[in-house]
């Protein structure tokens, strides 16, 4: 992390997509990034857990978070959207670490829909605003036509950091 930038990616991604967007974030804004890691076992099995966290609103244990929070001025939140609200392991990390964050924005990875109800859910968790947002459908995701969006909400986050 350099001095000038002090701003931090977390996100949680279980397909691999999140995380593209985070790390593309990330680059852009030439900071540092943190993936959330859910410490339950992966693989086929993962698709129905998530499935029963998100009916059961389950919050399963990630790994600590190593970076040093505190050290930064902007943390962005990068979620998929499981059923219209952040993904559980990323619900953890709120309830785990929000309290002591600070200024926050937020981004999410969808199907097709559930962005706002997903950045509300966060909002409330976390009992403050994002500074900004910005959503990605799987169908921009997958054309590669969400990369003016991301240049876009880059471009609003170095605005907030200077």
């Amino acid at each position: 992390m350099t001095p000038a930038n002090r701003t931090l990616i977390v996100y949680y991604s279980r397909s691999g997509t999140t995380a593209r967007v985070g790390h593309a974030l990330a680059q852009r804004l030439g900071t540092d990034e943190v993936a959330i890691q859910d410490k339950r076992a992966h693989g086929r099995v993962s698709v129905w857990r998530a499935a029963l966290d998100r009916l059961l609103n389950t919050l399963p244990p990630i790994a600590p978070i190593t970076a040093p929070l505190d050290n930064y001025d902007l943390i962005v939140l990068g979620t998929p959207v499981w059923g219209g609200r952040a993904a559980a392991p990323m619900r953890r990390f709120l309830k785990d670490y929000g309290p002591s964050l600070p200024a926050v924005a937020f981004f999410c990875t969808m199907g097709g829909s559930g962005a706002a109800s997903t950045f509300e859910d966060m909002q409330a968790r976390l009992g403050k605003p994002p500074r900004a947002s910005c959503s990605f459908d799987a169908k921009a995701l997958n054309s590669g036509s969400y990369l003016g969006a991301l240049d876009h909400f880059a471009m609003q986050l170095a605005g907030d950091a200077h």
